[in-house]
């Protein structure tokens, strides 16, 4: 029976939860599917590339690369979620057989199988088949938090190193990290030791509760607020904003605290005049707005003014009293791509190198329209592997996997060219004293880094 045609509203709200929860096992089994059809394609990715058993490691190793590239490409996600799903389907098709069947009847979510996965990765090869049991016959019905509960308990329980020696590896690994957010804000995280973060949140608490109870005309701020705002004074400066003027734990004026800031933003002119609401570009993070620009640039010890390159009429100069093409040509391309160019990366491109996309040793010219930023991670791929690339016009590189798929990424801010003037002269940058002027360009690269693809 179709379910429009059910008329009693308490049976046609069962047959849609058993529709919701039947697309769910199919779904389930599909993803299952997905992960067993990645083993048999990164077989047939090795064939295409020539690499057996009796490859070199280093042949094998950029034969997975280019594969993993080849699947990022094709799904449109970052190499990282390529590199994990191609692990997790070699873990599943092997050793982990029975939670892979598991996922295939539906039985278990995605999320419950990556979690006994990391847990399971944590211990000793020879005790994570008695962990997979255990983990499966438990959990079954265990929602994703609630297993993952069971199962960090279950892999303590069953870890054959003590939790002290454990303990010390573990802060090795210590770590802070910056993620963009939303409308102009960012996520600040710390991995360390729990008696240390702890404590630190007892410190931030003790602040917020100190700032809140001596303002007499009471603190607007929440708790929270109150807590994240001391963090972030005692991060910037080992000040307070809320210590009395001329204490010690008093701010600075600069609006960053005692780190003087050196930034890198691109604001449009007529932002930077307040004559215009445009948004401008902070590098290693995306746009801000026009008043968060502006004071920035305000307190940074200079800022870059674009002007116009000679031959093609892109944008170059950075505000310099003289003309240097290869200082010029870094930054219109820095600028220009943003970062790697690769498909799906997304490092920054001051972590780049800049590659002759038709290669110098055969033939390809130091030019705005053959040089673009690749990570060294893709600038080796692309020497190393059968992918392929060529630039088109206005910055646009056109790949092509070692499978003949093609990808396009376009520059993050490509610049309208102009037509060369005739026969005329480089244009000055005002004020440019007449002895500073160039008599002609240095070599182009120069701007560039000079590095062995196969280091």
């Amino acid at each position: 029976m179709e379910l429009a045609a059910i008329t009693d509203p308490r049976t046609a709200l069962d047959a849609e939860l058993a529709a919701i929860a039947e697309l769910d096992r199919s779904i389930r089994a599909a993803q299952a599917e997905q992960l067993r059809r990645v083993v048999r394609a990164r077989e047939l990715a090795a064939e295409v590339a020539g690499v057996d058993e009796l490859s070199t490691f280093t042949q094998r190793e950029f034969a997975t690369r280019a594969f993993i590239a080849e699947l990022a490409t094709s799904l449109t996600v970052h190499e990282r979620t390529a590199g994990r799903m191609v692990g997790e389907a070699e873990q599943l098709t092997g050793r982990f057989a029975s939670t892979l069947e598991t996922l295939s009847d539906g039985s278990m979510c995605l999320g419950r199988v990556r979690t006994l996965l990391e847990f399971a990765s944590q211990l000793p090869a020879d005790a994570q088949p008695a962990f997979e049991r255990e983990a499966l016959e438990r959990g079954a019905g265990d929602t994703p938090s609630a297993f993952r509960r069971r199962a960090r308990r279950l892999r303590e329980r069953m870890h054959p190193v003590e939790p002290v020696e454990r303990h010390e590896v573990a802060r090795a690994e210590r770590s802070v990290g910056l993620d963009p957010a939303p409308d102009g804000m960012a996520w600040l995280s710390l991995h360390l030791e729990a008696e240390r973060g702890v404590a630190i949140m007892s410190r931030l608490n003790a602040f917020a509760e100190v700032s809140g109870s001596d303002d007499e005309g009471g603190d607007p701020r929440t708790p929270m607020q109150r807590r994240t705002d001391a963090a972030a004074d005692l991060l910037l400066g080992g000040w307070l904003h809320d210590a009395p003027a001329g204490s010690p734990l008093a701010p600075p004026t600069s609006p960053l605290g005692a780190v003087a800031p050196k930034v890198y933003v691109t604001v449009p002119v007529m932002t930077l005049l307040g004559a215009s609401d445009e948004s401008a570009e902070l590098d290693g993070y995306g746009p801000i707005d026009a008043h968060t620009a502006r004071r920035l640039a305000a307190h940074a010890p200079s800022f870059q003014r674009i002007l116009t390159h000679p031959e093609t009429g892109a944008y170059l100069s950075y505000g310099r009293t003289t003309y240097r093409v290869p200082a010029d040509l870094a930054g219109y391309l820095r600028v220009r791509d943003g970062g790697c160019r690769f498909p799906g990366c997304s490092r920054r491109a001051e972590r780049c190198d800049l590659d002759h996309t038709a290669d110098w040793a055969h033939g390809g010219e130091t030019r705005h329209d053959n040089i673009a930023h690749l990570c060294r991670k893709h600038h080796r791929l692309k020497h190393q592997t059968t992918w392929r690339v060529t630039q088109d016009a206005g910055g646009r590189l056109r790949w092509v996997s070692p499978a003949g798929r093609e990808h396009l990424t376009s520059a993050d801010s490509p610049f309208r060219e102009k037509p060369p003037p005739e026969a005329s002269a480089p244009p000055i940058a005002p004020g440019t004293p007449a002895t500073d002027i160039d008599d002609g360009p240095e070599p182009p690269w120069a701007a560039g880094r000079s590095i062995d693809p196969a280091a």
